[in-house]
């Protein structure tokens, strides 16, 4: 298992499960020395045997708040306890580096999703009615180390 700062190309190597919305906004990306510099610092890439099975980050908000997302595969899936263990790593980073606030949604009736960012160590804060891009309600978790 190989955790490594992410690549822009990364983004269309990694091959997800059907999922069109996570598709589209692969596409809306423009490609450009602001985005590699953006992704390098704030994205992991798990790969392993030249398969890229997850990619994580965070997108900074303000000072000291980031907005956590992750793009994975079902062979990431499938492999929970390692996946995580390496997500963990990385959110410690993230707090240790400055950020006192990680906050991540789960699209409404994800129970797989709910469980897993849980474990993650985030705790539930509320709904957010018709947020994703399918108008699909989502729950807000935050990690905070105040």
């Amino acid at each position: 298992m190989t955790w490594r700062d992410a690549e822009f190309e990364d983004l269309f190597r990694i091959v997800l499960p059907n999922d069109p919305i996570e598709s589209d906004m692969r596409g809306n990306l423009a490609d450009t020395p602001q985005t590699r510099t953006l992704l390098r610092d704030n994205a992991q890439t798990w790969e392993e045997g030249g398969e890229i099975l997850a990619i994580v980050g965070v997108s900074p908000m303000w000072k000291g708040v980031g907005q956590v997302w992750t793009m994975l595969t079902e062979n990431a899936r499938q492999r929970g306890v390692v996946l995580t263990r390496g997500v963990v790593g990385f959110l410690s980073l993230l707090h240790s580096g400055g950020y006192h606030r990680l906050q991540a949604t789960v699209t409404r009736g994800d129970e797989t999703g709910r469980l897993w960012i849980l474990r993650l160590g985030f705790e539930y804060e509320g709904m957010m009615l018709a947020y994703g891009p399918d108008l699909q309600s989502h729950s807000l978790y935050s990690r905070v180390r105040a």
